[in-house]
């Protein structure tokens, strides 16, 4: 018997600030992949009509229990 498995969900937290903050902030979103995960945080900033700038990502790697960074090549045309 087949088994249709849709593939799993992983955890990405965006690292980011505001131009005049004094702190950093994070979001968590649970995605198939970097790119859905990406829209969803796009889509949370737009919707709230926050402009951030965004530090970093990372992704969650259950088996070690840590977060591990996701190199992205230019993260100026990440963020929003």
């Amino acid at each position: 018997m087949k088994s249709n498995r849709e593939p799993n969900l992983e955890e990405f937290k965006f690292h980011y600030h505001f131009e005049n903050a004094v702190g950093h902030s994070d979001k968590y979103f649970l995605a198939h992949n970097i790119d859905e995960a990406k829209e969803m945080f796009d889509y949370a900033c737009c919707k709230r009509h926050l402009h951030p700038h965004l530090d970093g990502v990372e992704k969650w790697n259950r088996w070690k229990s840590s977060w591990e960074k996701i190199a992205i090549p230019d993260m100026k045309h990440f963020s929003n």
